[in-house]
């Protein structure tokens, strides 16, 4: 039996015109060697796929990624890949469906050595790939009225059903607060009021687009070692901008560098009229951000310096 044979035939049909669609048409599969990847909780089903085809007498291999889809990110992937947007590419034949369907998407940094990647480059890289998606979507409402808006169910539910119950077990651990106590008393004022300052953000419509909405790192990936890739678009929604760029323009250089892109195309906005979204969006991204984090830092060096830099942009400042 060879060893297509032991396939999924979903998978393995999906597979082949994924490769005839992005790769050659007249590629042909020989192999595929699948192993399940753990990650987060919207992954579901997530598998890398190494492949072996053949062009003509040339055989070689690449690596695809799989899993179950919302339609929402089925049409997002597919409607910002055509225009061009750093997002990776996407085959599917499930994309009228409203439930979760498999999807194969290009494994964008299984060839990136993140060991020797020049950060201050795909810094820029990153500014100038978010600012190329939000431009090529400000202000189509219409165009996009498919996708989900930002909305007072979306925001309370990510700060009472995510961040509440782990901060409320966090604050009262004893080594929480002895290295962050003095982070308490300015998060919670700040978390009482969130809700209600957010509201200035939701109904900004001087600057909604489309948005990712989970600009956390794991989803933004590098790819041939210079440029930036924006994955996993579940969370994708029609709202402001401002829900995007704290997360991925945490500098005065890198957010002067993303209003000279927007203002560029005109689009341009009052100096204390950005401070005010962008410190309101800091806010509540923080607070969002932190809630795995809060669990996992006691036992991962990572999360930790994380969940200090969520705590920084709650309060708006490092604390020393």
């Amino acid at each position: 039996m060879s060893i297509l044979a032991l396939i999924n035939n979903d998978l393995l049909k999906l597979i082949q015109g994924t490769v005839k669609e992005f790769v050659d048409p007249k590629a042909e599969v020989l192999s595929i060697e699948s192993t399940p990847i753990a990650m987060g909780i919207q992954a579901v089903g997530l598998k890398r796929h190494s492949v072996l085809i053949r062009i003509l007498d040339e055989t070689s291999k690449l690596s695809l990624v799989s899993k179950h889809a919302t339609r929402i990110e089925r049409q997002v992937m597919t409607w910002l890949y055509s225009q061009r947007a750093s997002v990776p590419f996407s085959f599917s034949y499930g994309s009228e469906l409203d439930e979760r369907s498999l999807i194969c998407i290009q494994d964008v940094d299984y060839q990136t050595d993140y060991s020797n990647i020049n950060i201050s480059s795909l810094q820029k890289s990153e500014t100038k790939a978010l600012s190329h998606i939000h431009l090529s979507n400000f202000g189509q409402r219409r165009e996009l009225s498919w996708l989900p808006e930002v909305d007072n169910f979306h925001i309370e539910k990510m700060i009472f059903e995510q961040w509440k119950p782990q901060w409320q077990v966090a604050k009262e651990n004893e080594q929480f607060k002895d290295i962050f106590g003095d982070y308490i008393p300015l998060v919670e004022d700040a978390a009482n009021t969130i809700v209600q300052d957010i509201q200035y953000v939701i109904r900004d419509e001087g600057s909604q687009t489309l948005i990712h909405n989970d600009l956390n790192p794991g989803n933004v990936l590098v790819h041939n070692n210079t440029e930036v890739i924006f994955i996993d678009w579940e969370e994708a929604r029609y709202g402001s901008l401002f829900f995007d760029i704290p997360l991925r323009c945490g500098t005065l250089e890198q957010i002067e560098e993303y209003r000279g892109l927007l203002a560029g195309k005109s689009i341009e906005f009052p100096d204390d009229h950005f401070e005010q979204m962008y410190t309101i969006a800091s806010r509540y991204l923080g607070l969002r951000f932190m809630s795995w984090n809060l669990g996992a830092w006691t036992s991962n060096s990572r999360a930790k310096e994380d969940l200090k830099k969520y705590l920084d942009m709650v309060v708006g400042a490092s604390l020393t």
